[in-house]
Formats: C-alpha cells, sequence, structure tokens
C-alpha cells in the first residue's frame, strides 16, 4: 500500500513539473521570437554585471559626453591610479575595467541602434 501511496505522489509530482516546465518554455521561445522579430541589434551585457548609469559614475562620466575617447581617458587614468603598485586593489581596477567594458558596449548598441534606424528609414521612403 504504502509503495503504491509513494508511486502516485512521483508521479504526480512529475507531471506537474512537466507541465511547468513546457508552459516556461513555450513562454521563454515566445518571448525571444518577439525579440528576433523586432528586428533590433541586442543589447550586450557587460561580463562584469554593472549598469550602464554605475558605469558612468565610475568613471565621472556623463551621458551626454559619452565616447570613447573620454571612456579610455578616464579609464587609463583611474586604472593607473589604482594600481597594486600606488597601494590600492584589484578590486577597484576590476570595477574600473568593467566599467569601460560596459560603456564600450553602449556605444556600441547605440551605434547599431542608430545604423538600423538609418536603415530603416531610408528604405519606407
Amino acid at each position: 500500500m504504502a509503495h503504491r501511496l509513494l508511486v502516485n505522489v512521483i508521479f504526480t509530482g512529475a507531471s506537474v513539473f512537466g507541465k511547468a516546465f513546457t508552459e516556461a518554455y513555450k513562454q521563454a521561445a515566445k518571448a525571444s521570437a518577439a525579440t528576433a522579430a523586432s528586428g533590433g541589434p541586442a543589447k550586450a551585457a557587460s561580463a562584469g554585471g554593472i549598469s550602464t548609469e554605475e558605469s558612468l559614475k565610475i568613471l565621472n562620466l556623463e551621458k551626454n559626453e559619452l565616447s570613447l575617447d573620454k571612456i579610455e581617458e578616464k579609464y587609463n587614468y583611474l586604472f593607473e591610479i589604482n594600481s597594486k603598485e600606488q597601494g590600492n586593489s584589484f578590486y577597484l581596477q576590476s570595477k574600473i575595467y568593467y566599467a569601460m567594458d560596459t560603456l564600450k558596449k553602449e556605444l556600441e548598441y547605440l551605434e547599431k541602434l542608430k545604423h538600423s534606424k538609418e536603415g530603416s528609414g531610408s528604405s519606407s521612403n
């Protein structure tokens, strides 16, 4: 009797899990298809997981002055003054590196977005 009850519990649990997994997969596939259908470039994320806003604060930049030269200039200065030779930490250097990486990816994304809008704007005329 106990083994029959145990088998019923296992089958019921497996059935519920299977339905939930199937539903989650359908939702993920639908979201992925919607992103692909929009035709817009995908925004890349930094490996460090730092947001654009935080990256701007770390490198002491404003969004309206964002350029590759400014990012490189701030990165080089902050990375150098926070080096181990200066008595500072690898952690700070890592934050500075990931902030630079995030902002470079943000610039690439904005450039792709600009080109995709220009491309779609000229083709609709």
